[in-house]
C-alpha cells in the first residue's frame, strides 16, 4: 500500500510540474507585435512630394512611432513627428495611451537631424500640440510573419478610413 502511495504521489507531482511548466511558456509568450515595424509611402502637399517613413517599436508594454519626413530627392530631413506610450493587448484589439510627444532636434544650422526630443504632459511642446492627437486610441492588428496590419481611429470617429489609419508596415 505503501508503494502504491508513493507511485500515485510521483504520478501527480509529474502531472503537476508538467501543467506548470506549460502554463508558464504560456505567460512567457510575447505578443507576436513585438518587434520593429516601418512603412514607407509618398505623399503628395501643396504640390510638393514628400517621402515618409514611419517607424514603430513594440515591447510587451510599450510603443514609440516616428513620422520621418524629407522631400523628394532630398536627404534632408523636413519633420519628424513622435508618439510614445504604453501598449495594453485584449485578443486582437491594442489599446495606445500616448504620454509623449516628438520632435525632431535641430542641428546648429536649425536643421532636423533624426534624433527625436521627446515631451511629456505639462510641456511647452505638449500643450502647443496635444489638440492634434487622441489620448487613448484603440486599434486592431494582424500579424502574418513579417507584416503586421493596424488599423487604428485616430480622430476617433468610429471607422478606419482616414489617411494613415490602416497601415501594413513590414518587420525590420
Amino acid at each position: 500500500m505503501k508503494g502504491f502511495r508513493n507511485q500515485s504521489l510521483n504520478i501527480i507531482i509529474s502531472l503537476l510540474v508538467l501543467f506548470l511548466a506549460s502554463s508558464c511558456e504560456a505567460w512567457n509568450d510575447d505578443p507576436d507585435y513585438i518587434g520593429t515595424w516601418q512603412y514607407n509611402e509618398t505623399v503628395t502637399a501643396n504640390d510638393m512630394v514628400y517621402n515618409t517613413t514611419r517607424t514603430i517599436v513594440f515591447t510587451k508594454r510599450t510603443y514609440e512611432e516616428t513620422y520621418l519626413i524629407r522631400r523628394e530627392n532630398s536627404a534632408t530631413i523636413t519633420a519628424i513627428i513622435g508618439t510614445r506610450g504604453s501598449v495594453a493587448r485584449s485578443r486582437s484589439n491594442l489599446v495606445f495611451e500616448l504620454k509623449e510627444l516628438g520632435s525632431c532636434v535641430p542641428d546648429n544650422m536649425e536643421v532636423c537631424t533624426e534624433e527625436v526630443q521627446w515631451f511629456g504632459e505639462g510641456s511647452f511642446y505638449w500643450s502647443d500640440n496635444i489638440d492634434y492627437f487622441e489620448k487613448k486610441v484603440t486599434g486592431v492588428f494582424e500579424v502574418d510573419g513579417t507584416t503586421l496590419r493596424l488599423s487604428r481611429d485616430l480622430n476617433n470617429d468610429k471607422d478606419f478610413e482616414d489617411t494613415g489609419e490602416d497601415v501594413t508596415f513590414e518587420l525590420i
